[in-house]
């Protein structure tokens, strides 16, 4: 696990500004769930995984030089870099870089410096999300993310690989249906020596839609799809008790679920 940044107190995001009213969360039902807290810890949290076909990871943070949430985030964001360094991780070695989604938080860090952060890496994403960003995107939502979803595409070019749910992508690295999030949302499942770990993406930002499976977020863009999604990937970890990875949750984002009646728990595994 490698963080690209965590925002801390002061600059956390406000609950309010992710489950709202028109994403069909009443605030007096947001505040009754919250019992008194007000923000959640949003991290960015990329999983490298060692395949036989090469290092790869999942997802890649917002990159260097983002200001696109304002002038404050762009000195806790864009770590991803120092952190592999750290990790004794080289960029020119990364053989793969597989999105769950095309949405700039998860990636412009491959591509924010106008030219590809992983030279010799070979990209792979859902055929529907490189379909939509390829085409006419009226929906007000995405367009903070357009600009990057198609340089993504562009920069990649021949070495961008669409891929459908099901789909082995590499080794023990394998495509579960996650849409609604995005029209291209994917979940991630890795298996390795009897172990599995799921990567849920954007299937969730807080415990909070654990405990209320039914909240969207603005950013979900068929949000029906989206809870569908959600309800059906966190009764398959709780029932199959697979360890998830949550790419926003707190650092390094690893945690298991459980069933509590009709919703369900989150249990972060604080010694990761």
């Amino acid at each position: 696990m490698v963080s690209d940044g965590q925002p801390g107190p002061p600059f956390e995001p406000a609950l309010g500004d992710f489950f709202t009213p028109d994403a069909g969360v009443p605030a007096d039902i947001l505040q009754d769930a919250c019992r008194g807290r007000s923000t959640l810890t949003c991290g960015y949290n990329c999983l490298f995984v060692n395949t036989p076909d090469g290092m790869a990871v999942v997802d890649t943070g917002l990159g260097p030089d983002f200001l696109g949430y304002g002038e404050y985030i762009e000195p806790l964001v864009g770590q991803l870099d120092g952190g592999m360094t750290a990790a004794g991780l080289s960029r020119a070695n990364l053989a793969a870089v597989v999105f769950t989604h095309l949405h700039q938080d998860h990636s412009r860090g491959a591509i924010w410096s106008g030219e590809l952060t992983f030279p010799g890496a070979t990209a792979f994403a859902h055929s529907s999300e490189v379909a939509f960003w390829s085409g006419t995107v009226d929906l007000a939502s995405a367009q903070p993310h357009l600009e990057a979803a198609r340089e993504t595409i562009r920069l990649f070019g021949e070495k961008l690989r669409p891929f459908e749910y099901g789909a082995e992508i590499l080794p023990g690295v394998r495509a579960i249906a996650a849409l609604g999030h995005t029209p291209g949302h994917a979940a991630i499942l890795l298996q390795s020596q009897g172990e599995r770990l799921l990567c849920v993406g954007d299937t969730f930002y807080d415990p909070l839609q654990l405990t209320n499976p039914t909240w969207a977020t603005p950013w979900d863009l068929d949000a029906p799809a989206s809870v569908a999604s959600r309800r059906h990937l966190l009764e398959r970890a709780a029932d199959e008790q697979i360890l998830v990875h949550a790419y926003h949750l707190p650092f390094p984002g690893l945690g298991r679920v459980q069933r509590d009646g009709s919703t369900f728990t989150w249990h972060p595994l604080h010694d990761c």
